[in-house]
């Protein structure tokens, strides 16, 4: 079991950087700097509901880290980790207390994404910049994150009876 685990977390690891990848790639409409569909949040919220928690944090780490290596510098790992991990807690925290629909979990995870960013960045460049941007961001965050739990309800359903490695 231990060796399906650990394949089921790379295949995961694996699809949230090509998700970010593929992310990175599309243009956004609004030309403001952090705005982004949250294409790998698919796997992470997946994660949350059918891998360990363990498992889960560490693909999300991992994914942070890499994508940072890759596509966005060490200032874009500083930001993406600052959100990807209050956006974890707030979603754990609500599906693992709360009988949250995903939806709803997915919108206050991407919120709490932004938020982790806006607290970084404010840290980084100065609180200044930060109540320009957070309409725009707090927006932008709710429509993704809605996107994304609709995407995962779909697939959480359609992958009802399968083993994700436990």
């Amino acid at each position: 079991m231990k060796s399906k685990r650990i394949a089921t977390d790379a295949l995961m690891l694996t699809l949230a950087l090509v998700l970010s990848y593929i992310d990175s790639m599309i243009p956004m409409p609004v030309p403001v700097a952090g705005i982004k569909l949250g294409l790998a949040n698919l796997v992470i919220l997946y994660g949350i509901y059918r891998l360990r928690v363990t498992d889960t944090i560490l693909i999300s780490i991992l994914r942070v880290l890499l994508s940072g290596l890759m596509f966005t510098g060490f200032s874009g790992i500083i930001y993406s980790l600052a959100g990807a991990i209050l956006s974890f807690i707030i979603m754990y925290i609500m599906n693992r207390f709360r009988d949250y629909h995903i939806i709803t979990v997915s919108v206050c995870g991407s919120i709490a994404h932004v938020t982790g960013q806006m607290l970084a960045a404010g840290i980084i460049v100065g609180m200044s910049i930060i109540p320009y941007y957070a309409p725009i961001l707090m927006l932008s965050a709710f429509c993704a994150g809605a996107v994304i739990g609709m995407l995962d309800t779909a697939i959480l359903n359609r992958t009802a009876g399968f083993d994700a490695g436990e």
